[in-house]
């Protein structure tokens, strides 16, 4: 019979089987009273046999083992080249990615674009057939643009890259946002949309991703449910979590189904039908939900419908106050004028036929080097820029235009392929747009910019809360320069003071102060539903953590180190927040 073992490791069984049996011999004459007569040669032939068995063992025990040793470093050597490699392929992965993501999406918001401007027929009047065809353009595109979202989405999670910024957001606000933009598709199979939600409630989270959570899963429910059928989002409060639910009346999802339901690449088969979509949608919601701290579930059953759930944290202020609403924009002798800072002679047209079509006075400016001087001659009410630009990147043109006392003041709207929303903001950006931008987004965005230029209410003061008296001077040389009206607070308490009595129009908060820090200020004015909406810059020299950092990220609207140059952000970020003061002193 073979032993089912290599031929190194019998051997090596043998020579401890050889050894064993000397042991038990040696031990067992040692222990025994028998008389052995030996002669001198039978001793010798033993002696003999003993040192050639010991001195031919070891020697091959000794290489045995080498050789083991040098098969595992072999092995290692090889596991560490092939994680060096798969780390060389993602990264080639991303970079390839993203350069497709550009050399897609740039071709894809011009078919986008002009699609829809055919399909409102400012070109002239379509029949019958043409509208029909333009439609699938419009469709085929929009699938095409989902499906690369979707790809870069699946890549950025695996590769632990997904950048949320989160902040408290009004349910109700998300579910209007969803209902408007699903109701029509909806529509077109006589389905009913409606969403339940207490006006107050709210979830702690990144609002672009919120929506697309809410999207994908409603967007689902619109697909699989039949003609007539009924869909609701709702939400209620659990604990610290708030609880979102998608309900539908459709066919619901097998048993068999709902356990790889959530698997990237599987795709739900519709009763007699072949699978539809690329099977990516729920794997990205469930990753997104689980990033932002939440969790997803489902529960179907066969012909009584489905309904997918999922948790979000609750904000700090449980119950967030409705936004006012912002005031429109004060009527003009004179269309607003806008200025298009853009390279790409088609992008150009695009922008130019959406805006003037809207009443806009446009002006194109498609030299990114020329971009400051012609802002400053023009003073437009906005500018649109791109930031992938040659031979001046859109960067470096917001950048001027926000430090340039000329041009600081205008509002900038950012609308380029670059996701990079977080750094626009940081450079001074008003809004933040990524390609391709449908019509009706970009005149909301153009009309957010210009009612905010039409001035705030002077009523409400800026309270500065600052111990410093050197530092509060210059605050309120800034402010005063500036024509904002303001009143001061030495410590936290006599800020608590303020606040509670009058309500001011914005906060600028130290965070180290006498008897009450600002830490515990912001804390409770986020906890109370009266202030829980209250504009605060926090604008200190203290040494922040990571989290620290990242609490008033999230709870404040602006975070300055006076380690910095702070002056001229502080401004800026005071115009993009409140607008400008009615009148400024001279």
């Amino acid at each position: 019979m073979k032993l089912p073992f290599s031929g190194k490791v019998r051997a090596s069984i043998g020579f401890a089987l050889w050894i064993a049996v000397l042991l038990g011999t040696g031990y067992y004459l040692s222990t025994r009273k028998i008389e052995i007569h030996i002669t001198s040669k039978v001793a010798g032939a033993i002696a003999i046999f003993v040192i050639l068995l010991v001195f031919v063992n070891l020697p091959v025990y000794s290489v045995i083992v080498t050789h083991e040793i040098r098969r595992r470093k072999r092995v290692e050597k090889a596991l560490v080249a092939a994680k060096e490699e798969a780390e060389r392929a993602s990264k080639f992965k991303d970079r390839f990615l993203s350069t497709m993501s550009h050399e897609l999406r740039t071709p894809l918001n011009a078919v986008l674009g002009f699609s829809d401007l055919l399909a409102d027929q400012r070109a002239g009047e379509l029949n019958e057939r043409q509208r029909r065809y333009v439609s699938h353009i419009n469709t085929g595109g929009k699938h095409l643009l989902k499906l690369i979202g979707d790809i870069l989405d699946l890549s950025k999670i695996e590769a632990g890259r997904m950048e949320l910024s989160c902040e408290d957001l009004r349910v109700a606000g998300i579910f209007g946002e969803v209902v408007s933009a699903l109701r029509p598709l909806a529509g077109k199979k006589r389905q009913t949309l409606s969403s339940q939600v207490e006006g107050g409630l709210a979830v702690h989270a990144d609002a672009t991703r919120f929506k697309q959570v809410l999207m994908n899963l409603v967007g689902n429910a619109i697909k699989f449910t039949p003609e007539g059928g009924r869909i609701e989002i709702a939400a209620k409060q659990t604990d610290r979590d708030v609880q979102v639910s998608v309900r539908d009346n459709g066919p619901g999802i097998p048993k068999e189904e709902q356990k790889r339901i959530f698997d990237a690449f599987y795709r739900l088969r519709k009763s007699g039908e072949g699978a539809e979509g690329t099977g990516l949608g729920l794997a990205i919601t469930q990753s997104l939900v689980n990033l932002q701290g939440g969790s997803l579930g489902l529960e179907s059953e066969t012909g009584q419908g489905s309904c997918f759930h999922f948790t979000l944290p609750g904000a700090v202020a449980r119950r967030v106050a409705a936004p006012e609403a912002v005031p429109p924009a004060k009527p003009l002798d004179k269309p607003s004028k806008i200025l298009v800072v853009e390279d790409d002679e088609i992008t150009v047209h695009l922008i130019e036929s959406q805006l003037t079509s809207s009443g806009y006075e446009v002006v194109s400016c498609k030299q990114p080097e020329m971009a400051l001087e012609v802002a400053a001659s023009q003073q437009p009410q906005a500018i649109t820029l791109d930031l992938l630009m040659k031979p001046t990147s859109g960067w470096e043109i917001l950048l001027r235009l926000k430090q340039d006392p000329r041009t600081s003041a205008i509002p900038v709207i950012v609308i380029t392929i670059v996701d990079h929303p977080g750094a626009g903001a940081t450079l001074g950006a008003d809004e933040y747009l990524v390609k391709p931008v449908d019509k009706p987004t970009l005149l909301a965005a153009v009309e957010r910019c210009i009612a905010r230029t039409g001035g705030a209410s002077a009523s409400r003061p800026i309270l500065v809360v600052e111990d410093d008296a050197p530092t509060l001077e210059i605050i309120l040389e800034v402010l005063t320069g500036g024509g904002y009206a303001v009143a001061t607070a030495p410590d936290g308490a006599s800020a608590r003071e303020h606040v509670a009595r009058s309500l001011p129009g914005l906060v600028i908060l130290d965070l180290m102060l006498p008897k009450v820090s600002g830490f515990e200020l912001l804390a409770e004015w986020r906890a109370d539903q009266r202030t829980s909406d209250l504009p605060v810059f926090v604008l200190t020299s203290k040494d922040l953590s990571a989290q620290e950092r990242a609490y008033l990220r999230a709870h404040a609207q602006s975070l300055l180190l006076k380690r910095e140059p702070w002056k001229e952000a502080l401004v800026r970020h005071l115009q993009r927040v409140i607008g400008k003061p009615r009148t400024v002193k001279t």
